[in-house]
């Protein structure tokens, strides 16, 4: 394999692996309620 290709995969890895954490975390936060308690207080700073 080319160091190209090594590269490629790597970097692909990586942001598989962040969006995976992403998606996990944001699934976290919105189970939480912290995302309800932040959309209220977006209105009442309004």
């Amino acid at each position: 394999m080319s160091t190209l290709t090594i590269l490629a995969i790597l970097f692909g890895a990586l942001a598989l692996s962040w969006a995976i954490w992403f998606n996990v975390r944001l699934f976290q936060y919105i189970r939480s309620g912290q995302y309800e308690m932040d959309q209220r207080l977006r209105e009442v700073c309004k």
